[in-house]
């Protein structure tokens, strides 16, 4: 009975032991804590499928062109390869105006100093200079009336010693003479070459070719080292020829858009050659990224 009384007791107690593990489970329960959220670090690798984005490629302006234009025209040729000449555009006439004073001073210091400007006297290069800087006609006057014989036959053979087999000089108002504009680019890139009457004569009157001020107009605005121009009235063309960069060009427009007054009291139409300048400077740029593109 003791044993049986012990065992009893026993099982009580294994009872109620039990029993109170069970009521704590149930009113006190430890929840085990939730696995904390994952974040993604900022240094993370991408995933493996994930495609980057193609970057946009950049697009490209195309140039302005005057295919079709009658009343504009530019003209350029590298000094390099002067006669590779591109034409954009035309006019119905292209009477030199003021860009002939350059053939007449040429002629002049060939036939009066003997191809060789130091041969010229202070007096006969100051006439140079404004003739060519403020375009005077005055000045101009006064040189070619001291060329012997007349200036005509002297700039024609002037032309044709540079190729120039079509424009033909007169002795006087040379400046109605038609002189197109690719004849001007291939003339003023032999101007550069130092192959025009000497290379003296040609490195003078380049380095005069540098209107004042208040003619820097069109070429001027896009860096020309030297350049000329010509006009007259407000209906009748501008023009202008020079070197910009490494290139010989010409630009032309037959009266189109507004003419201001000039100080030879003289009109040009300087709106629209700034136009044609920031064309024609549109046009040596592209040729020049893409010379750039061929050799490297």
């Amino acid at each position: 009975m003791t044993a049986r009384l012990l065992l009893g007791t026993s099982v009580a107690l294994t009872g109620v032991l039990l029993t109170g593990c069970s009521s704590s489970d149930s009113g006190d329960r430890i929840t085990p804590p939730a696995a904390p959220a994952t974040t993604a670090s900022p240094w993370a690798s991408p995933s493996p499928s994930a495609t980057p984005r193609p970057t946009p490629s950049k697009t490209v302006k195309p140039v302005p062109s005057l295919q079709g234009d009658t009343r504009n025209a530019i003209a350029f040729a590298p000094l390099d390869n002067p006669r590779h000449v591109t034409v954009e555009g035309s006019v119905g006439s292209s009477p030199a105006w003021s860009t002939s004073k350059v053939l007449v001073i040429l002629a002049f210091i060939k036939e009066v100093g003997g191809g060789d400007p130091a041969n010229l006297t202070q007096e006969q290069r100051d006439l140079i200079n404004v003739a060519l800087s403020e375009s005077d006609m005055d000045a101009l006057l006064a040189i070619r009336a001291q060329i012997p014989g007349g200036s005509g036959a002297p700039m024609t053979a002037i032309l044709r010693s540079v190729g120039d087999e079509r424009t033909t000089a007169p002795d006087i108002r040379e400046g109605l003479m038609e002189w197109s504009i690719k004849d001007q680019v291939k003339f003023m890139a032999s101007l550069y070459a130092g192959d025009v009457v000497s290379p003296a004569a040609s490195r003078y009157v380049l380095k005069h070719m540098t209107p004042v001020d208040s003619e820097s107009w069109g070429l001027g605005t896009i860096g020309a080292s030297a350049f000329k121009g010509g006009w007259l009235e407000p209906y009748t063309v501008t023009r202008q020829m020079g070197i910009v960069g490494d290139y010989a060009v010409a630009i032309i427009t037959d009266g189109v858009g507004p003419s201001e007054l000039q100080i030879d009291d003289d009109y040009a139409h300087v709106k629209q050659m700034n136009k044609l300048a920031r064309i024609l400077k549109k046009h040596l740029d592209a040729e020049q990224a893409a010379n750039e593109g061929v050799t490297n």
